[in-house]
């Protein structure tokens, strides 16, 4: 593979390391003070904003969310507590397209375009730090090399995109199995690997790519996949089209 294409790789994971958004998922309750919203594992939202349903909401320090009224960081709410600007409520796309690829935004993530432009990143703030980057790479050679050479061919393209995304953005990342799946989107070829982080704690990383048309699709995923699925493979099969 081109090296200058996997530099673009590696510079998309590292920003999807380094950001995160707030957003959750759990169920809206309500008491004498107020409106607040208890997480799937009995947390509160609180202290700032946060993503949920498509809107945004700001929660003050006891849980509680504000509404028709100014936030303290300069913000508009409406009476359902909702971001407003120009008393228009803001909301965020549920759906992404990533070159063919189209990519569905669970509730609990928020989502930033690198500027490659065919690479997306997911991004989860609830006490640690799981971030998930898609990309599609274009190659158009995917077809030729299947036709001649079957698809054991393009596992080994997978293990080269693979391998020089590991070794380019850590260099210590070690592989600790592979596998092919069969997700009702279609055959995957599955990595875990492990990184060591800064404070010298291993973190889980998992790699699934997938060959359709002339496109390499790539999706990397950090510590799990979030609060919303049981597995990777769950996250992938309903997100990725």
């Amino acid at each position: 593979m081109k090296r200058k294409m996997i530099t673009t790789v590696t510079l998309a994971f590292s920003l999807a390391m380094a950001s995160s958004f707030c957003s959750f998922a759990g169920q809206w309750k309500q008491d004498a003070t107020g409106w607040f919203y208890q997480n799937t594992d009995g947390s509160y939202l609180s202290g700032g904003w946060y993503w949920v349903d498509g809107k945004s909401y700001y929660f003050d320090g006891q849980g509680y969310c504000l509404s028709s009224t100014t936030t303290p960081d300069g913000y508009t709410v409406d009476e359902s507590g909702a971001w407003t600007v120009d008393g228009a409520v803001q909301s965020r796309e549920a759906e992404v397209l990533v070159s063919n690829t189209k990519v569905s935004i669970p509730n609990g993530y928020d989502w930033e375009r690198q500027e490659d432009g065919n690479s997306i990143t997911l991004n989860e703030k609830n006490g640690s730090e799981k971030a998930v980057l898609v990309m599609a790479i274009q190659e158009e050679s995917i077809s030729e090399v299947r036709s001649l050479f079957g698809e054991e061919a393009l596992k080994m393209v997978s293990d080269e995109v693979i391998q020089e995304i590991a070794l380019e953005y850590v260099g210590s990342m070690q592989e600790v199995s592979s596998t092919t799946k069969s997700l009702s989107n279609g055959a995957w070829y599955c990595y875990s690997f492990k990184a060591i982080d800064g404070d010298g704690k291993d973190v889980p990383v998992e790699f699934y790519t997938n060959f359709t048309g002339s496109e390499i699709r790539v999706i990397v995923i950090l510590e799990g996949a979030g609060r919303e699925f049981t597995s990777s493979d769950e996250f992938v099969q309903n997100c990725i089209r």
